[in-house]
């Protein structure tokens, strides 16, 4: 287990060796090399506010937003997340400033669009300096067929035969999909309609292709993005998250339904597709990392921004352990 939790971490200050198809990079440092001097704000890949809070040594604090807080409060204990990332706590870091902590741009983005949830605040004190490593989510297959394999016992041969049915028949419809981006990887481009479109088809089918399909479409839009709102966070030592948001909200109706990324990756695909000769702009909230639309927090007590004041987070100890997934 501890040999597939190494091989799924990233280094963030350091490209990683994997084998990839020679002709889009020689080597992966080659890749890293292009993304961090051959795009607009590549440089914040390694150097940026959560890699220097890491390397600090210093506390850190960060935000969590939960629907379930009057739940945390009675038990005591915090219910990570058991989805693709296996088991994991979201939360976004929050600055230190002089008027108390501000959130970085991914977490002022949660507070500002789901006003029912309560802000928690973290603080983390680590023992020494941090060398800033993390999970690759999409490295994470051989967990997860692991965990499988371990519990597959308490399927019956029905359900066992249904699954691996639904498996094969999945790979087999997204075959001429997995043909056309292998031909792509070897030099042959298809023309972008047409990928997208049969990516669109494909993502149902197998839907680990959504996973990577909004890797590739939110890095390329945080690298290259040059307004004068991705300028300021790149001030900050911050990428703009708003852009991916703002897009899937603005593709699909009711993205704050869906419960995960691959099952809207249909509607993002189809709708991007479809509006490539739209000029209908994403809708837009410029915050500032110095105006009044960004929230403050003060450590341990409470969270607040001009339009919407939120409940203060509980100060009584807490205990994390995994359960089911939650909405939150």
């Amino acid at each position: 287990m501890r040999d597939e939790w190494e091989h799924a971490h990233t280094d963030y200050t350091m490209p990683v060796q994997r084998r990839i198809p020679a002709s889009l990079a020689e080597t992966e440092s080659d890749w890293r090399h292009y993304l961090e001097r051959s795009t607009p704000n590549g440089w914040l890949i390694r150097n940026n506010a959560m890699t220097e809070a890491l390397v600090s040594g210093r506390p850190m604090y960060l935000l969590h937003v939960t629907k379930g807080i009057d739940a945390i409060r009675t038990s005591r204990q915090l219910h990570v997340s058991t989805g693709c990332l296996v088991g994991a706590l979201y939360c976004s870091p929050l600055a230190s400033q002089h008027e108390g902590l501000r959130p970085h741009n991914l977490g002022a983005y949660l507070m500002r669009t789901k006003p029912s949830t309560t802000p928690m605040i973290f603080e983390v004190t680590p023992d020494a300096p941090i060398r800033p490593k993390g999970v690759d989510y999409l490295q994470l297959g051989a967990i997860h067929l692991r965990t499988y394999l371990r519990y597959q016992n308490f399927l019956t041969p029905a359900e066992n035969t249904q699954l691996d049915g639904a498996v094969l028949s999945g790979l087999r419809g997204a075959a001429p999909f997995l043909d056309v981006a292998l031909r792509n990887a070897a030099g042959h481009a298809t023309a972008a309609p047409a990928f997208i479109d049969q990516l669109s088809d494909a993502v149902p089918r197998v839907p680990f292709l959504g996973y990577l399909y909004f890797e590739v479409l939110s890095e390329y839009l945080m690298l290259h993005s040059a307004t004068p709102e991705t300028k300021t966070y790149a001030q900050a030592g911050e990428l703009n998250n708003w852009l991916y948001k703002r897009l899937a909200f603005a593709a699909v109706a009711d993205m704050d339904q869906r419960s995960t990324w691959p099952a809207s990756t249909r509607a993002i695909t189809g709708s991007s597709s479809s509006s490539r000769a739209s000029s209908r702009p994403l809708p837009r909230e410029p915050p500032s990392t110095s105006g009044d639309d960004w929230p403050t927090c003060s450590p341990g007590l409470r969270c607040t921004r001009r339009r919407t004041r939120h409940r203060s987070p509980s100060r009584a100890p807490i205990s994390a352990r995994s359960t089911e997934p939650r909405p939150d």
